[in-house]
């Protein structure tokens, strides 16, 4: 009767099939999903920081190295990553059987009526079932769920590592803020301190009625506005510092000692950098990754309007002594299987069928424009190099013919040739001209450090070494 019965389901199952099939839809194209056989917890394409070696600052490798190890957001990033393969291997887990179990045991024993106990047959029963569920994958629907959440899993992936290297960028770029404000704080002290020293002057002239009050009252505001600027260089690398501090997840305290060295760019960006250098960036590779997920969901919205085959197997053992629970004589079981096929939802599976769609042309979109801005980014900083050199040039010759001529002008006040107004005038355009310098200076590294950003690592295509290298590894 069993075999009869297990003989007459699996019939079913092959005429629901064939039927089915003939309401499968057209063949279409399929966007491929590499999706991974294991999901590793740890990401495996990781970015390259070589680009910071190119800086020659120890100490700013040393920061970016407390930033990617304490940054909270860099450990949010991570759990997120944990969390897309938990969902993965759960998506995973839908492809295969189902096994569940249950016990159950009871006794009865009567009494008889009037209240009196008579001794009557203890009746106990000790039942233990096992049912195994699976759903057949016969459309695939399932493969298309755990290929979703495995390019969703490869998408987190490469957020991770666009965090890593965002975090790095920022990181860099806090630093030399941090740097610059330090040297802007430096020359308002040394501007400070100089006025402070033309005033005393002019104040011991104007006592011997050498000078006029005019030149006393100008001399006085030049020094109190110089140390205006000097406050206000205080706060901004004070703001600079705690900045610094809070993306090396330390408390921001105003704490850490920056330096005064904002290093040359001594190497240059070669000439024809190819654009096969942005396949590296994790923006590109996840906007990828997501538009092929969302393909996949596609094609399971397709699918929704199509039957759900399941086959249900019970099995188990009863017995009304413990010690015959085992006895094979006593085992009982099952095997059922049902197809389930929509046929009125108002709708609702062609508007997720639609739904669907419309993510997926998102998603596409998104991508073509994460490109194109990869490609801006890149243009825009090579382009800067060039306009920041030459206006770095030439602010380093105003810088030093500023200064000569802010000593030329107070060398001839103090003989008479001159009035005041020069002077203070030079030495505004003296003040000026090396702050512009220190400034430039930063934006170049700046502009540096956002090239190395937009090409996602130096201008070595690595991961194009990497691979070269292992198949040279594999034919020998």
């Amino acid at each position: 009767m069993q075999s009869k019965y297990f003989r007459l389901s699996l019939f079913l199952s092959v005429l629901l099939v064939i039927a089915g099939c003939r309401t499968a839809p057209e063949h279409y194209s399929k966007l491929s999903v590499a999706s991974p056989s294991s999901f590793s917890e740890a990401p495996t394409n990781d970015v390259s920081s070589a680009w910071l070696a190119t800086f020659n600052d120890d100490q700013l490798a040393e920061v970016v190295k407390q930033a990617q190890l304490h940054n909270h957001n860099l450990k949010a990033a991570g759990a997120r990553l944990l969390a897309a393969h938990a969902n993965a291997r759960i998506n995973r887990a839908s492809q295969l059987p189902t096994v569940s179990g249950r016990a159950s045991a009871s006794r009865n024993k009567r009494n008889a009526a009037g209240g009196f106990r008579i001794a009557s047959p203890r009746t106990d029963q000790l039942d233990i079932n096992f049912t195994l569920a699976w759903e057949l994958d016969v459309w695939g629907k399932l493969a298309n769920r755990s290929a979703a959440a495995g390019a969703e899993y490869q998408a987190v992936e490469d957020d991770l590592q666009l965090a890593k290297l965002s975090l790095a960028a920022n990181t860099a770029k806090a630093w030399f803020n941090a740097v610059e404000a330090e040297l802007q704080l430096r020359l308002a002290k040394r501007t400070s301190e100089s006025f402070k020293n033309n005033l005393e002057i002019v104040e011991q002239e104007f006592q011997r009625g050498t000078r006029e009050a005019l030149d006393l009252r100008l001399t006085r505001a030049n020094a109190a506005s110089a140390d205006a600027s000097m406050a206000a260089r205080m706060r901004q690398r004070d703001a600079a510092a705690r900045l610094l501090e809070t993306l090396m997840g330390d408390y921001p305290k105003n704490a850490i000692a920056i330096t005064t060295n904002l290093p040359p760019l001594e190497t240059t960006v070669p000439a024809g950098l190819p654009s096969d250098l942005l396949h590296r960036r994790p923006d590109i590779r996840a906007a990828e990754r997501r538009a092929a997920a969302a393909m996949e969901r596609f094609h399971v919205s397709r699918k929704d309007m199509l039957p759900t085959i399941a086959l249900t197997t019970t099995g188990g053992t009863s017995s009304r002594e413990l010690e015959d629970i085992f006895d094979l004589r006593q085992n009982v079981w099952s095997l059922a299987s049902n197809a389930t096929q929509p046929i009125f939802q108002g709708g609702r599976l062609r508007a997720a069928k639609e739904q669907a769609r419309a993510n997926h042309i998102a998603l596409l979109e998104g991508f073509n424009q994460i490109v194109l801005d990869a490609f801006r980014e890149v243009e825009t900083t090579l382009a800067a190099e060039d306009y920041l050199s030459s206006q770095a040039k030439a602010l380093d010759i105003s810088a030093k013919e500023s200064i000569a001529a802010e000593e030329i002008a107070w060398s001839q006040y103090r003989r008479g040739l001159v009035d005041i107004i020069t002077v203070l005038e030079a030495q505004r355009r003296s003040v000026s001209a090396q702050s512009s310098l220190i400034g430039i200076r930063n934006q170049q590294l700046q502009n540096r450090i956002d090239l190395h950003l937009a090409l996602a690592g130096d201008f070595q295509d690595t991961t194009a070494e990497e691979a070269s290298s292992q198949e040279t590894a594999l034919s020998e």
